[in-house]
C-alpha cells in the first residue's frame, strides 16, 4: 500500500513540474505575441520598430516550432527565412520565399491568399491584430495547441511581407 502511495505520489509530482515547464515556455511566447501586437496597436503601426517587431515574430515562431509536430523542414524554412531579414531586409525576397515554402509546408501545400477583406495596410494591420489575438487564445493553460498557434503566427508572417512581393 504504501509503495503504490509513494509511486502515485511521484507521477503527481513529475506531472505537476512538467505542467509548470510548459507554462513557463508559453508564458514567454505569450509575451513575445503581446509586444508584436502592441506595436500593431500604436498610432501609425511600428513605425521605425517594425523590423524589431517582424523579428519578434520570427522567433516566437522558431521557439514553439519544434513542439508544433510539422516536419523539420518547417522549421529549416523558417530558419533561412529569418536568416535573410537579420543579414538584409525583412522584406528581402530570398526571406519571402522560404516563409512561403513553410507556410506552405503547415497548409497542406496551399499558397498563401490574402483575405478578400484586406485593401489597404491598415486592412493588414487590423487583420494581423486579429490572427495574434486567435495566436493568444491557442496558449490558454487548458487548451494549449502549439501547432494552431504558430500556424496564426506564420500567416500573420506571410501576410505582413505579401504587398511587398507581388
Amino acid at each position: 500500500m504504501r509503495k503504490a502511495l509513494f509511486i502515485i505520489s511521484i507521477m503527481s509530482i513529475l506531472i505537476l513540474m512538467g505542467s509548470a515547464l510548459e507554462g513557463m515556455d508559453t508564458r514567454e511566447l505569450q509575451t513575445k505575441i503581446e509586444k508584436i501586437k502592441s506595436c500593431l496597436e500604436r498610432p501609425g503601426g511600428p513605425g521605425p520598430d517594425g523590423d524589431m517587431m517582424f523579428n519578434w515574430l520570427l522567433e516566437a515562431i522558431l521557439q514553439a516550432a519544434p513542439e508544433t509536430g510539422f516536419p523539420p523542414e518547417f522549421t529549416e524554412n523558417m530558419k533561412k527565412a529569418k536568416e535573410h531579414t537579420d543579414t538584409k531586409s525583412m522584406f528581402n525576397p530570398d526571406g519571402y520565399v522560404y516563409l512561403n515554402k513553410a507556410y506552405r509546408l503547415i497548409n497542406e501545400g496551399h499558397d498563401f491568399e490574402m483575405p478578400d477583406s484586406i485593401s489597404d495596410i491598415q486592412d493588414i494591420v487590423n487583420y494581423a491584430i486579429m490572427k495574434l489575438a486567435s495566436a493568444r487564445e491557442n496558449l490558454k493553460p487548458y487548451k494549449v495547441d502549439l501547432a494552431a498557434c504558430v500556424k496564426e503566427l506564420v500567416f500573420v508572417a506571410v501576410m505582413i511581407m505579401a504587398p511587398q512581393h507581388e
